[in-house]
């Protein structure tokens, strides 16, 4: 197989599933669309509402957590027929 993600896969998967359900779901997902949300919240109304913090934190690390999970199982079923062939 000549697909270069292959190579990318095979670096990501040697992390393992918790270290890149961290690394790809939780921290950018969550953390990064709790950041943007308050930017926006920010620009929106001229103040931040600090209760809504932790409540976007948790939404979006929740999604992140399933973005990455879904995304492990596809990479995985996509790429395991090449990791058996020798």
């Amino acid at each position: 197989m000549s697909d270069p993600r292959k190579d990318i896969w095979q670096k990501r998967k040697q992390l393992g599933r918790s270290k890149y359900l961290i690394l790809f779901g939780l921290l950018p997902w969550g953390i990064g669309l709790t950041i943007l949300f308050s930017v926006i919240e920010l620009i929106s109304f001229k103040e931040i509402n600090w209760v809504w913090i932790p409540i976007r934190l948790l939404v979006f690390v929740f999604i992140g957590f399933f973005i990455a999970n879904a995304r492990w199982h596809s990479m995985e079923s996509r790429y395991e027929p090449y990791t058996r062939q020798p």
